[in-house]
């Protein structure tokens, strides 16, 4: 185990487990309501998505021993940090000029994901890791698909729509890895 990780024991195994279900369950009922069809939320949202993915995918490359596992990660790296400069992007455009700028860092829950994964066991971190893409990408396309439905800033809107093939690509392959673990 590297030395920012842990073994978290049984027990803390699966209470961390419990958190990051319910933390999904809570990021899934957010895209889905204001989070999804307010701007400012919605942006902030959708740049901690992206920043959370690019630093779980880093944390994935160090603990992995899946080739292919790895080249997810990467392939999340490459992608999230795209969506995130193509945001920024959007961002700079006189029409979303009363955009409020998206937060700097992580939100606590997904600091508390960052967190889980550091302290999984070696034996525990690919089926974790997993999971959480799985939540999260699942997460990142309900916002998506919700903003893109709403009356919002159409250029935003725009980067929504374009987004969301990708994110349900990787949904879709995240899934598949997890099959494939079983």
């Amino acid at each position: 185990m590297s030395q920012d990780t842990q073994d978290e024991g049984p027990v803390k195994a699966v209470m961390n487990r419990a958190s990051d279900a319910v933390g999904a369950a809570v990021g899934l009922a957010g895209a889905h309501t204001a989070g999804g069809r307010n701007t400012d939320m919605f942006v902030a949202n959708a740049a901690i998505s992206d920043r959370y993915e690019v630093e779980a995918a880093r944390l994935a490359m160090g603990r992995t021993r899946s080739d292919t596992l790895r080249g997810f990660a990467r392939q999340m790296i490459e992608a999230h940090t795209a969506s995130s400069h193509q945001l920024a992007s959007a961002l700079r455009m006189k029409e979303t000029g009363e955009v409020e700028p998206p937060p700097e860092g992580l939100d606590e829950r997904r600091e508390g994901l960052l967190r889980h994964l550091r302290e999984a066991g070696d034996e525990d971190f690919d089926a974790r890791y997993l999971d959480q893409q799985i939540a999260a990408h699942q997460e990142a396309a309900a916002l998506l698909k919700t903003y893109g439905a709403s009356d919002g800033v159409p250029q935003l809107r725009s980067w929504a729509v374009a987004g969301l093939p990708a994110v349900e690509r990787h949904l879709e392959m995240a899934r598949n890895l997890k099959s494939a673990q079983r």
